[in-house]
């Protein structure tokens, strides 16, 4: 179920105004107006709603609505033409007749000849198209005084989604990061000229493309709302069906560069923190001068979080991990030695930094460098690498389960 506290926080909006509230699980709340004819007592026919729209969610401001009854979409079908004269075209005949049964077997023409099952056809003529009702829900209502009249509607609909990407270029130990919003309208319905603020977060609920050229606009301010972020787009933006994307955050940050062991590759990737700006969860792509270095996705950033990214692996960095000594030493007590050997092709010196995880209740007994305890399972060594050169680490550890 949504908490709809959020209709209380949308704000003051122009008259006319829409105002779409978008949920990256594909929930939005929308809030618009729409000028209709009302008499002091009748029934709304209630069309040009998204396809998705949630019924049981729908609020009216401007009357007293007494009882919503949301209608059946259905496609138009062959059913349609029950009880109709059709024509129905086989590859060798034609039959006219009522159409009086639509079974697995074929379709049921009642002739001036009698029952004809006509089990394969290529086509049914009917009589001239009658368009289906577009009238999606039956609002009753009672009002003080009939005339035209400004009715707000706000609801719930599935249909629209955003996430966010970053494009990041990677100067020294600076990252600037221009992030843009992804929305994906699915709901059969376009909103144009509207107000959009996107919620950053995970909310619990119970319901389950080429892009089109950026246009340049002021970020975003994110504002905490409950246990979420709120960003409230400046300005007013058309949101068509398919997919657009919009302008959100840019920022420049402090980053670290880091190597990393793996296996027998050495990754690369880079460090950094949201410092007093908030980044929601999404896919980040990072350049060095122009060009595309490594991508992958960073969790939510809250302000002051710090995350990493890894992009890849090194060229001339690479390394081996060996087993020097293994020996049991009492009753589920072991000891093992271990030699991790870095070599570099690089013109610059580097420092690697390796994390080992290590088998139960363990402790290191010697290392020929320091090293960090990151959790019960893992250290973490640093290993400087010079120019053209290669390093060794060794460290004995004593475990037993």
């Amino acid at each position: 179920m949504v908490i709809l506290w959020l209709l209380v926080i949308l704000g003051t909006l122009a008259l006319g105004q829409t105002q779409v509230v978008l949920y990256s699980s594909g929930l939005s709340l929308v809030e618009e107006t729409r000028r209709l004819p009302i008499s002091t007592e009748g029934v709304l026919e209630l069309r040009g709603f998204p396809e998705g729209t949630l019924w049981e969610t729908l609020r009216v401001e401007g009357v007293e609505a007494l009882a919503l009854r949301p209608l059946p979409s259905e496609p138009w079908n062959l059913r349609r033409l029950l009880g109709q004269e059709v024509t129905v075209q086989t590859e060798t005949a034609a039959f006219r007749g009522i159409l009086r049964e639509i079974t697995e077997e074929g379709l049921v023409l009642e002739t001036a000849d009698g029952v004809v099952l006509v089990r394969e056809y290529q086509w049914v003529r009917g009589p001239r198209y009658v368009p289906i009702s577009k009238v999606q829900a039956l609002l009753h209502y009672r009002a003080p005084a009939p005339g035209e009249k400004d009715l707000r509607f706000q609801y719930l609909t599935q249909g629209v989604s955003w996430k966010i990407t970053y494009d990041a270029e990677l100067v020294e130990r600076t990252l600037d990061i221009f992030g843009k919003t992804v929305v994906r309208n699915d709901t059969g319905l376009d909103f144009l000229k509207a107000k959009i603020t996107l919620i950053a977060g995970e909310i619990k609920t119970q319901t389950k493309e080429g892009v089109r050229a950026l246009a340049l606009a002021p970020e975003a301010t994110p504002t905490e709302a409950f246990e979420y972020y709120r960003y409230d787009l400046p300005g007013t933006w058309d949101l068509p069906q398919g997919t657009v994307a919009l302008p959100l955050v840019r920022a420049s940050l402090p980053a670290i560069r880091f190597y990393r062991l793996s296996g027998t590759a050495v990754e690369v990737g880079v460090r950094f923190s949201a410092a007093d700006q908030v980044f929601p969860a999404g896919e980040m792509r990072v350049y060095t001068e122009g060009i595309l270095v490594g991508a992958g996705a960073i969790p939510h950033l809250p302000k002051g979080k710090s995350t990493e990214l890894v992009l890849g692996s090194a060229f001339d960095l690479w390394g081996s991990r060996e087993q020097v000594h293994q020996e049991k030493v009492g009753e589920n007590l072991f000891r093992s030695t271990w030699r991790i050997t870095l070599r570099s092709a690089k013109a610059e010196e580097v420092k690697v930094e390796v994390i080992e995880t290590l088998p139960g209740y363990w402790r290191i007994l010697s290392a020929t460098l320091p090293y960090e305890l990151l959790d019960v399972q893992r250290a973490k060594f640093i290993v400087p690498v010079l120019p053209g050169k290669e390093n060794s680490l060794e460290y004995t550890v004593e475990w037993r389960y």
